[in-house]
This record gives structure tokens, C-alpha cells and sequence, in this order.
């Protein structure tokens, strides 16, 4: 199986995303058999801790399907960094696994920032499963923690994905 990654410029909270961007890199790995797509962390609106008003751009998970349309493909699955608004108004770091227009899970950052941060902990190490990979995904200061790797793997994941800035 191919992968890729895709690292764009670190964009503010509020900026313009990367999604014209990241529908070129998709075309790109189309065109050379690449199955998994990972990009960076928060690469749709930029990261909320950069940003005045972090709920202009957090994207609700039942909206996300149609926030990462023009991401579609159906050769080429992506995880795609963004941030997420919960009920409550609480904002999680998060990224999607977007496979032939559908969202099949979502990971939340467990660890936000090594100092501080607005998003929330997420609390789930989900697996998720793409044609035949079993993989999981920690986003940046969770890579530094061997738990959730740990659990990740005994749940069957063979590679781990770490979107970071």
C-alpha cells in the first residue's frame, strides 16, 4: 500500500484552509496509486489557538461531510486535520478519516499543548480500517505518550498516523 504526506505552511486560526491545496495533493496521489493521504494538523481553518474567534471556523462532525466534499475520492482515502466544535461550544483538535465522500471517524488530540491550550482532551483511541490497513492516528504532542499507541495497537493497528503543524 502507498501513503503520503502532505505538509502545508502553518496557517493562523481563521485563515484561509488548505482545501484547494489538499484537492491538488489528492489528484497527485490519484495519479500515482497512492491509497491514504495524511496532511497536517488543523490544515482546514487553521489552529484555534491562533485565533480571536475559534468558532468562525470549528466545523461541527455532522457538518463535516460536507465541509470536505471537494475532497472526494474514491481511490484515495484522507486524514485531515481540523477543528471540531462539540456541544457545549467546546473545541477539540481533531482529525477526520475522509474515504469516497464519507467520514468514517474522527479522532479528537488527546494531549493539547504542551503548555496551554483552548482545545479540549479528547478521550477515545479509535482504529480505523482502509483497505485492509488497520491504523490509528495521534495527533502531534500525542505522539510523545506510548499509551495511546499502546491501546491502539493491541486493537489491531499497524500504523500509526501523526498529523502535526
Amino acid at each position: 500500500m502507498k501513503v503520503a504526506a502532505y505538509q502545508s505552511r502553518l496557517r493562523v486560526g481563521g485563515a484561509a484552509d488548505a482545501r484547494e491545496d489538499i484537492a491538488r495533493q489528492i489528484k497527485l496521489c490519484e495519479a500515482e496509486g497512492v491509497e491514504i493521504l495524511c496532511c497536517p494538523e488543523a490544515v482546514i481553518g487553521g489552529l484555534a489557538d491562533y485565533a480571536g474567534d475559534p468558532a468562525e471556523f470549528a466545523i461541527d462532525v455532522g457538518q463535516l461531510r460536507n465541509a470536505l466534499a471537494p475532497l472526494a475520492s474514491s481511490t484515495v482515502t484522507t486524514i485531515v486535520g481540523f477543528t471540531e466544535i462539540a456541544p457545549g461550544n467546546r473545541l477539540y483538535n481533531a482529525a477526520a478519516v475522509f474515504q469516497d465522500g464519507q467520514v468514517l471517524g474522527v479522532y479528537r488530540k488527546l494531549h493539547p499543548a504542551v503548555n496551554r491550550s483552548i482545545y479540549a482532551a479528547g478521550d477515545q483511541t479509535p482504529v480505523f480500517t482502509v483497505n485492509g490497513l488497520t491504523f490509528g492516528i495521534l495527533i502531534c504532542n500525542d505522539s510523545n505518550f506510548a499509551e495511546p499507541a499502546r491501546i491502539m495497537s493491541s486493537r489491531g493497528a499497524t500504523v500509526l498516523f501523526i498529523p502535526t503543524k
